[in-house]
């Protein structure tokens, strides 16, 4: 059975996103960017990892007072701690000198919603690339999706995540951020390390 699927619209300017990107970043060349950030160290200078949400709304750098190079930033939906943040935060740490951890969560997380919307997902999915809507919505879609509840919760179980995970030296401080979108401030939701 051949695979029908509904192409998504174009951009309604007519001009394409890609030419826009590279127009972008050809006035970023010319008048934004410093020949100084070509000599930054792969090291983070303030040996600083944070794990934060995908979410437009909010620039991690800015919001920490982060300048270029301060930190590795590693983006995701929901600041998930998975496999593949995992991975780059022990790369973060035992390659690039990486002593310091945090996971900044936010309030309005549309992955609090994905409990509600997987339906959605899985049935665009389907649409947009022919795969069977049985074949997306396995048993453990939500669950890979990475949707949560609570907010802060969230981030205080992905604390925990980071700090017992085996390849993480036990002095890597780990830190529990949440911004809040409605303010702009972070709070600091670090739950206290467990007994040892």
């Amino acid at each position: 059975m051949a695979r029908t699927f509904k192409p998504r619209p174009s951009v309604p300017d007519g001009m394409s996103l890609l030419a826009e990107l590279l127009e972008g970043n050809a006035r970023f060349v010319s008048g934004g960017w410093d020949p100084k950030d070509a000599e930054l160290a792969a090291r983070p200078a303030k040996s600083l990892a944070v794990v934060g949400c995908m979410d437009t709304r909010h620039n991690i750098e800015r919001v920490l007072g982060l300048a270029n190079g301060d930190a590795k930033v590693i983006r995701n939906a929901g600041n998930l701690v998975d496999d593949g943040t995992l991975r780059s935060l022990i790369v973060a740490v035992h390659l690039l000198g990486v002593r310091h951890i945090a996971i900044m969560g936010h309030t309005k997380c549309g992955m609090s919603l994905v409990g509600r919307g997987e339906f959605r997902i899985a049935r665009s999915i389907n649409e947009t690339t022919g795969v069977p809507l049985h074949e997306v919505m396995r048993p453990d879609f939500q669950r890979w999706l990475g949707g949560f509840d609570d907010c802060k919760e969230h981030v205080r179980r992905s604390v925990e995540v980071v700090r017992r995970h085996p390849y993480m030296p036990h002095d890597i401080a780990v830190y529990g951020l949440l911004y809040d979108n409605d303010t702009g401030r972070v709070q600091d939701v670090t739950p206290e390390p467990a007994p040892k």
